[in-house]
């Protein structure tokens, strides 16, 4: 099941100014103080993940309700596994 969670856009401080970047919802996380991105590479398994600390994000900009949706699908998907 290929559910669309919709794109986040991350507004930060950069060593050279303010960067904006669009990823899916699923590849944007927060742990340890930092938001964690993460780029796959279509072409590999590689890809890249950059963690940008807290205090240099100005802005994380995503819908709730994609979220609260693929949030649903996993637990549902979770519960018909576990029986």
């Amino acid at each position: 099941m290929d559910l669309d969670v919709g794109t986040a856009r991350v507004v930060y401080e950069t060593p050279d100014g303010v960067e904006r970047t669009e990823v899916d919802n699923e590849h944007v996380a927060f742990v340890d103080e930092h938001w964690v991105i993460v780029r796959p590479n279509i072409d590999d398994d590689e890809g890249t993940v950059t963690r940008i600390p807290r205090d240099r994000v100005y802005a994380v900009e995503r819908s709730t309700s994609e979220v609260e949706a693929k949030a649903k699908s996993l637990l549902d998907e979770a519960t018909s596994k576990l029986g």
